[in-house]
């Protein structure tokens, strides 16, 4: 049997934990109308943002799809082909699986206990069936059921491409400041999509945008991990001035009235350009313990959130009853289901999907390091 060629399996520990503080940004923007009531106005500026924390999601994906698996498409074959996605499926469909199926509880509990008993569009049995396949996003034109998972659909969409991704990327970005030209090429195509399509916010066009919003952030990440691959022609200290760019970016948009798709986007390429320089002071900021932990976590923490939301707002938010009280619930449930569910759904799920993976022809004897 030939040896498939081995990915990359270098850990980015602030990577890790960038991404679960991103998850709980939207655990918090998700509850924000509770939160109102118990936290300062200029916390509910930054949590009202947090659905740009999906941006940093797709673009964090792509570079570290491509960190841990382009070298196997160097030699691709439909076998490597069908063991990537296998081994992706692996990591979200158990989850997902499971979390839909506790979904269910929510239209048999309208039924049952409402007082008008309509359950209404957001309980769309197509839309389920749709995403058990991971297609729910791929042409809707609403969200239903768990909400956040219509980013699952288009990163799903994201993994079936990647191969041509890979591709279009290694061809394009023979040198540093080609990789950057071509990150350059596809902010300018996000703004675009989003102004023609999607009304000119990335808040206001998840449904129309989806596909694209999601494709060419995970491609600006693919280019970031073809800078990172030639980190040695990068300038001493680039992660520190990567920073000190996002930060600039992430200010603006705060402090000048500019659209969020014009410089949020361009703010998460530099944060995560900064964070893969493990010699930045952000990024070694980001490597504590306790952050890397939460980021382990954090596909639990976003895929279960809207459901202990739902719950806890019919069970909770109701006159007479504080807004702290549903609020603590809130995030103390959330908390703990993020590591009820990958220390028993998740990481279970993850070993009996690739055991099975296993069994595909493949040309490759070790699999690649988790992401």
């Amino acid at each position: 049997m030939n040896q498939m060629p081995r990915s990359p399996t270098k850990q980015i520990p602030a990577l890790t934990a960038i991404r679960g503080i991103a998850a709980w940004w939207v655990v918090l923007y998700h509850f924000s109308e509770q939160l109102r009531f118990v936290v300062p106005s200029p916390a509910l500026i930054i949590i009202g943002r947090g659905y740009l924390a999906v941006d940093l999601f797709f673009v964090l994906s792509g570079f570290v799809i491509a960190l841990n698996y382009a070298a196997m498409f160097e030699a691709a074959t439909v076998e490597v082909y069908l063991r990537f996605l296998m081994l992706r499926l692996a990591r979200i469909y158990p989850l997902h699986l499971f979390i839909m199926l506790l979904f269910l509880a929510n239209p048999a509990a309208i039924a049952l206990f409402s007082s008008s008993a309509h359950i209404g569009q957001r309980y769309d049995p197509i839309y389920f069936v749709a995403s058990l396949f991971l297609v729910q996003n791929w042409g809707f034109d609403y969200l239903a059921w768990n909400i956040p998972a219509w980013s699952i659909s288009t990163e799903w969409f994201a993994y079936l491409v990647f191969p041509a991704i890979a591709w279009v990327t290694s061809v394009t970005s023979r040198t540093i400041s080609s990789a950057w030209f071509c990150i350059s090429v596809l902010l300018i195509a996000l703004a675009a999509a989003t102004v023609s399509i999607g009304g000119g916010s990335l808040a206001t066009s998840i449904v129309p945008t989806a596909l694209a919003r999601c494709v060419l952030e995970f491609s600006m990440g693919v280019y970031l991990f073809r800078v990172y691959a030639r980190r040695d022609g990068l300038s001493r200290g680039h992660g520190n001035l990567a920073g000190l760019a996002a930060l600039i970016c992430f200010g603006s948009y705060l402090f000048v009235p500019l659209p969020d798709y014009a410089l949020v986007p361009l703010g998460i390429v530099f944060l995560i350009h900064a964070l893969t320089d493990e010699t930045c002071l952000l990024s070694r900021a980001l490597s504590l313990r306790a952050l890397e932990m939460a980021g382990l976590v954090s596909y639990s923490t976003y895929l279960a959130h809207y459901l202990i939301k739902d719950w806890t707002k019919f069970l909770l938010v109701r006159p007479g009853i504080p807004a702290i009280v549903p609020v603590a619930n809130y995030l103390l449930l959330v908390a703990i289901a993020s590591v009820v569910l990958y220390r028993y759904i998740e990481v279970p799920g993850r070993r009996a999907f690739r055991a099975l993976s296993l069994r595909l022809p493949s040309l490759w004897t070790a699999a690649p390091a988790r992401r």
